[in-house]
């Protein structure tokens, strides 16, 4: 059932293909809307897939180290975008956007369980007391200007 959710923008595309077809043998703007629509949530659908698929992956075989996350938040008009900052002993400190689920996280620092797909590779999960945090995106070492002195 993993697989599925991977690839689970392959099938909006799919569908959206199908909207545009029938748009063109009925010449119905109908259809294409719901094409325009199914291929939009597809273009942001097609990490978030694959994402959810190795945070369950990882909390399923792996075992989870102690850090901490710290949340900060971009508010907008109609829109609030939030990122975290995971850190962990003797690993890099990684910065991902996410988008919480069932909980309104507050910019703050968090006490939290993180996993990973591979040793010393990205987060895939971070848990706290709160909710759960998987990256919306690929996540980003957080370069600190120590770190560019270091290896200048």
């Amino acid at each position: 059932t993993l697989s599925y959710a991977a690839h689970f923008h392959n099938w909006l595309l799919f569908i959206a293909a199908l909207g545009i077809i029938a748009a063109i043998i009925f010449w119905h703007p109908i259809p294409l809307m719901f094409a325009l629509f199914f291929g939009l949530i597809s273009l942001f659908e097609r990490k978030a897939g694959p994402n959810i698929v190795a945070a369950i992956s990882a909390y399923d075989s792996g075992t989870p180290t102690n850090g901490e996350v710290i949340v900060s938040m971009k508010c907008w008009d109609t829109d609030t975008f939030y990122y975290a900052i995971v850190r962990e002993p003797n690993q890099p400190d990684w910065k991902f956007e996410f988008v919480p689920q069932g909980w309104k996280p507050d910019a703050q620092t968090y006490p939290a369980k993180i996993w990973r797909a591979a040793s010393g590779g990205p987060p895939v999960l971070a848990v706290v007391q709160s909710g759960i945090l998987i990256p919306r995106d690929q996540p980003e070492v957080v370069i600190t200007p120590d770190d560019t002195i270091n290896h200048a």
